[in-house]
């Protein structure tokens, strides 16, 4: 691959991730009402999602587009319902001063939430399978040029989601009184249903 091939799909890569959606709404929340760690691990959820997208195409998984549809749907909906239920409990939840709670036990929690926001997302499906063909050309990847795009998309969407993250701790930082915990409980919550809903309606 040639290096300006490389530099332009980074740039298109990077305005593709750092659009708001439902990864970048749930890495600045996570951050903010958890740690920077627990976002991470999210960021690194979808990061995986987005792998599994770029074998789909570089190696022409979307063949079997008729198995894994229906699939998605489950995925989706089920992702759907539980990041409406994070959302309800940002609303009801009695505002306390932040502070990095243990989620220790939760890691795979983390990790599992970011995949599902990434498998059951209509936007990376759109990018990987329309927009991505379009700046490489599939009928002439070979083995090196394949990890060359893994490795660029792995490490610009991990970065670009981490830095939501530490977004999210410079919000936390600032919003310590009660109020403004309570009022920004809500619209995360508020976000987090908007995600869910978009998630179900698409």
């Amino acid at each position: 691959m040639e290096l300006a091939t490389i530099i332009n799909f980074f740039i298109i890569l990077f305005i593709f991730a750092i659009i708001p959606g439902p990864a970048t709404f749930a890495v600045l929340s996570t951050s903010t009402q958890y740690s920077l760690i627990a976002s991470i691990l999210l960021a690194t959820g979808v990061t995986v999602g987005d792998l599994f997208y770029t074998c789909a195409v570089l190696f022409s998984f979307s063949l079997f587009s008729e198995i894994l549809t229906p699939i998605f749907i489950y995925i989706r909906i089920l992702g759907a319902i539980y990041i409406a239920y994070l959302g309800l409990s940002l609303i009801l939840k009695k505002p306390t001063k932040f502070k990095d709670q243990k989620i220790k036990k939760n890691l795979w929690i983390q990790f599992s939430l970011g995949l599902f926001l990434c498998l059951s997302n209509p936007k990376p499906m759109v990018f990987y399978f329309l927009v991505f063909p379009q700046f490489i050309d599939l009928n002439n990847i070979t083995l090196k040029s394949s990890l060359i795009i893994m490795t660029v998309i792995a490490t610009t969407v991990f970065l670009t989601l981490t830095m939501f993250g530490f977004l999210g701790q410079i919000i936390k930082k600032y919003l310590l009184k009660e109020k403004s915990l309570k009022l920004f409980n809500r619209i995360s919550g508020i976000l987090f249903i908007i995600v869910a809903y978009y998630l179900i309606k698409s």
